[in-house]
């Protein structure tokens, strides 16, 4: 489906759409800084979480000041996880209904789908594959279903644990990466398969969220989705 760059006019296709925004745009004018995106806004909340793998220090060294959001959007500022999330789409960018109506997700196919996705491009970067980890998707699955129950969106749940504490807590012994997407129901995708290649794309075209994607250390791997009434949770967990 096609509709006209909101900047130029030019075509623009769903797979086109700002990931932060969900906005029509060509590909000139889909990174945030060239159509004056509002959805990086969504960094303020805390959406993002600083390098897991860096030293304290190495994180807190921002030279006595707080980083500008533009600047956690650049390649190498040391951002090993993001916060993805699609606040809206233009009109005329997606399907005017839900996909799934009537056949609901599976969400169990989504996320197989994502973690071989992932896979795939993790083979493709020549960093190696993962093998699936039943706790970790455990782990991932909650931690979308409390984002989907208590209404945020964040590595760090309204207790203030973030994704270590939850890995820690379930007894697993690794330094976690954790990647996480939120995107209206059905939006868009009109299959399990095209919804988990778009989370995925997204996140390969997203600096913080590609380098935790394709960290070589990692060698396990779970995904974990909740579906709700208006909006689709994903969480990723790497050991």
């Amino acid at each position: 489906m096609a509709s006209e760059c909101a900047v130029c006019g030019e075509d623009a296709t769903v797979s086109d759409a700002c990931p932060h925004c969900g906005g029509a745009y060509c590909p000139d004018h889909r990174p945030p800084d060239a159509h004056d995106c509002p959805g990086t806004a969504a960094g303020t909340t805390a959406g993002w979480r600083l390098d897991l793998d860096k030293s304290d220090a190495e994180r807190n060294d921002t030279d006595g000041e707080t980083p500008s959001l533009s600047s956690l959007f650049r390649p190498g500022v040391g951002l090993a996880v993001l916060t993805l999330v699609i606040v809206g789409l233009a009109l005329g960018a997606v399907a005017a209904v839900d996909p799934f109506d009537g056949g609901g997700l599976d969400a169990d196919a989504v996320e197989t789908h994502i973690e071989n996705g992932s896979d795939a491009a993790r083979a493709d970067a020549g960093v190696g594959t993962t093998q699936h980890d039943d706790s970790l998707a455990a782990v991932a699955r909650a931690h979308s279903r409390d984002m989907r129950d208590r209404g945020f969106v964040n590595h760090t749940n309204p207790d203030g644990e973030g994704p270590q504490d939850r890995v820690d807590a379930a007894g697993l012994d690794c330094r976690v990466g954790e990647n996480i997407y939120q995107t209206p129901r059905g939006a868009i995708a009109t299959s399990e398969r095209a919804f988990a290649d778009h989370v995925v794309r997204s996140w390969l075209d997203s600096p913080g969220h590609r380098r935790t994607l394709l960290r070589d250390r990692y060698t396990r791997q779970g995904v974990g989705v909740a579906v709700g009434d208006d909006a689709v949770y994903v969480t990723q967990l790497f050991c």
